[in-house]
């Protein structure tokens, strides 16, 4: 006669738990995008606005995240432009 340790149906609740701890498990492993660079905002404006958009409506969430970060430093870059772009002063 064969004793279990388990009581009845304690094996079909182990199982279960295994099945959902290895699904979870393999759901947190799956690969993260690659964020887009500053010289790939720099480029592409259309991009870097989607971008701010995109992060602008869920600041709480999406303010750290790489992309908008890198789009955030994308624009400040185009905005600051050349200073030799300006028009003279004429200080007198």
């Amino acid at each position: 006669m064969k004793t279990s340790r388990f009581r009845p149906g304690a094996s079909s609740a182990r199982i279960g738990c295994w099945a959902l701890v290895t699904s979870l498990n393999a759901a947190g492993c799956a690969p993260v995008p690659n964020p887009h660079t500053v010289a790939d905002y720099q480029a592409n404006a259309r991009l870097r606005a989607r971008t701010l958009a995109h992060c602008a409506n869920d600041p709480g969430q999406l303010r750290t995240t790489a992309d908008c970060v890198n789009a955030r430093q994308a624009e400040h870059l185009a905005g600051l432009g050349s200073l030799r772009a300006l028009a003279p002063l004429n200080v007198p």
